[in-house]
């Protein structure tokens, strides 16, 4: 059973200890506040034993290549980035590689169902911007790097049931031919490749695809996929492939 985080267990269940770093021990810090991004990077350093590269970001693009090429055993995402991109798509990107690393969220308050669904999928630690002292942060972290799950009650409030939060399922009305294609998009394909694995042409596709944001109320491809994941209108992908 997994292990949760002092705000939902006794500190005592913490171990006091850095946890041992691989050769080539990394972690990304994608961040806007540079009064949070100094805490966590001391943090981290303090966690990881030596050697350990410590890798900024101010933004997602920038982020997910990071990762990409570094392999972090940690990612620590900051809201709100300075330059571009959504902290949790991010996430979900990061989740979907070969080799994920441990992601931990810090954010302002939790306020929508989809939202709290989306973060609960991704993160293996949620933090709220308010409660983002040295103390939290090292309790998430210490939580997470053990192989734990943190959450902090004042982000994440919302009724839960054993299948996640309560509420009424919205009817997408998906049609059998757009959920073949959200899945496609959710294992990421691009319009070429799904219009030659449907054998349909690549306008149709485009059709298929805007419709979906349509109906999903998403800006782009990525967060059509991650509320796809979230809301469970197709199973999770494979990690071989991700939506880039």
């Amino acid at each position: 059973m997994p292990r949760y985080g002092p705000s939902l267990q006794e500190p005592s269940a913490v171990p006091d200890r850095a946890w041992p770093a691989e050769p080539g021990a990394s972690v990304v810090v994608v961040c806007g506040r540079q009064d949070i991004l100094g805490l966590v990077s001391i943090i981290s350093v303090a966690l990881f034993p030596e050697p350990l590269a410590l890798e900024l970001s101010t933004c997602a693009t920038h982020g997910l290549a990071l990762i990409r090429s570094r392999q972090p055993q940690l990612l620590v995402c900051i809201e709100p980035l300075v330059v571009e991109g959504d902290a949790l798509a991010l996430i979900s990107q990061a989740k979907r590689l070969p080799t994920p690393p441990k992601a931990v969220l810090i954010c302002n308050l939790l306020d929508s169902q989809l939202t709290r669904e989306i973060a609960e999928a991704y993160c293996d630690g949620i933090l709220g911007i308010n409660s983002a002292d040295a103390g939290a942060i090292v309790q998430a972290l210490r939580v997470v790097l053990s192989g734990g799950r943190y959450r902090d009650p004042a982000v994440t409030t919302g009724q839960r049931n054993t299948h996640g939060f309560s509420g009424p399922q919205r009817d997408y009305k998906l049609t059998a031919r757009e959920q073949q294609v959200l899945q496609l998009i959710v294992q990421g394909y691009s319009n070429r490749e799904i219009g030659e694995k449907l054998h349909l042409g690549i306008s149709t596709v485009k059709t298929h695809v805007g419709q979906l944001l349509d109906k999903l109320g998403a800006r782009d491809r990525t967060q059509a996929a991650v509320q796809a994941i979230a809301l469970r209108l197709v199973p999770w992908p494979s990690a071989s492939r991700a939506v880039g």
